[in-house]
């Protein structure tokens, strides 16, 4: 097998924040120490929202990975919203009109097609499908693709151009087994394609000390629910501020911690504390300290976020609409989910005022990761994948 591997992504870097970067990082960063050759292009882009450039294009060498950066062209279309607007509103859209959309919304780079189109050995991971890296990078790839998509239900999804990046892909990773059934009904033909629901690693790989958390955080002793992610209306926070506002109101006590990059801040309310960004050091004792870790949102193919809390020991609460979130809890049983305002709310109760469940729905939670995403696991998997690729 040609242990070869080259990944495509939208950004790249120890500092860029997103799902479907951190996963390319993370296969790349452990498949070099294996001794494959790993090589990502990407663009010089930090921000997602305007694609600005922001690294120096060329090639340098990071953590053992050779990445090469290609300059965006354009930064993203200011009309792009008006433009989503009217191709998702349920009338027709032409192929020309979803490559334009896909153009426009960025980043777009002709050097990066050009390097991808320069690939001559091993195999191609796009990832995720949604931008212009993938979509018009396997237009012009030359060897085999192995897609992931890091598909989930949204308007997109949907456009005819994705007929055809899926229907090109010489095989696919899926992040979960809800996210296969979704490709599935969505791409018939894909059932004929090798394909593996592979995860992502989930591993410890900086600190994890609750009480040096709670000193350098200022967390106190209270008892606390805690979001870690993007604070943004996309991923639920502005719906999990408003149910946990009504939980406080009603119960008469109750603490939420909301952790990450504030991108749309919430409306201020009893109870909520806003604590941005938090430093690497101290995510997973931020993890460890909380009595349980709640994810709103409704659109994910994976969600790190939910397995990094059972591994170490913290139950959860998910959004129930969002199927790969809610596979965690079934499969594991280290978790509740809720699809309205009562079940939030016993969900949430009985997790706070049970330190007895809690710890029992911590021990199965880490037992399940341990045993489905360790990198051995997930490596595993991957290599299985690839092999029939290469």
């Amino acid at each position: 097998m040609n242990r070869t591997l080259t990944f495509v992504t939208p950004r790249y870097g120890a500092d860029v924040l997103g799902g479907a970067e951190q996963g390319a990082r993370s296969y790349a960063v452990r498949m070099v120490k294996d001794g494959w050759t790993v090589r990502v292009i990407s663009s010089c882009a930090l921000d997602i929202v305007t694609w600005e450039n922001h690294y120096e294009p060329g090639t340098t060498v990071e953590e053992g990975v050779e990445v090469t950066r290609c300059r965006v062209r354009r930064p993203r279309d200011p009309g792009l919203d008006a433009l989503s607007a009217r191709l998702f509103s349920g009338a027709g859209v032409t192929v020309a009109e979803a490559y334009d959309w896909i153009d426009r919304q960025g980043p777009d780079s002709p050097d990066l097609l050009d390097a991808v189109e320069e690939v001559r050995d091993g195999v191609i991971a796009p990832y995720p499908y949604l931008y212009q890296p993938t979509v018009r990078g396997i237009e012009r790839a030359r060897v085999p693709i192995c897609l992931h998509a890091a598909s989930h239900r949204e308007p997109p999804l949907s456009l005819p151009v994705f007929d055809t990046v899926f229907g090109s892909a010489s095989g696919l990773v899926h992040g979960s087994r809800a996210e296969q059934n979704l490709v599935l009904r969505r791409f018939p033909t894909t059932v004929e394609k090798p394909q593996v629901v592979l995860g992502l690693p989930i591993e410890i790989d900086a600190p994890c000390d609750a009480d040096e958390a709670r000193r350098a955080l200022a967390l106190g002793d209270e008892p606390f629910a805690v979001y870690l992610g993007r604070l943004d209306r996309g991923k639920g926070v502005h719906d999990l501020v408003e149910r946990f506002g009504r939980f406080r109101e009603r119960r008469g006590s109750g603490r939420l911690l909301l952790a990450g990059p504030v991108i749309e801040r919430p409306p201020e309310t009893i109870g909520v504390e806003v604590l941005g960004p938090v430093p690497a050091e101290h995510k997973y004792g931020l993890l460890a300290a909380a009595d349980v870790l709640i994810n709103p949102s409704p659109h994910e193919s994976f969600s790190m976020v939910v397995p990094e809390a059972m591994l170490v020991g913290t139950p959860v609460l998910v959004n129930g609409w969002c199927e790969p979130m809610r596979e965690h809890c079934e499969n594991s049983a280290g978790g509740f989910w809720y699809t309205g305002i009562a079940d939030f709310e016993v969900a949430l109760e009985r997790l706070l005022d049970d330190p007895v469940l809690r710890a029992d729905l911590g021990a199965v939670g880490t037992a399940y990761v341990q045993s489905m995403f360790s990198w051995d696991a997930v490596r595993t998997r991957y290599e299985g994948l690839l092999g029939r690729l290469a």
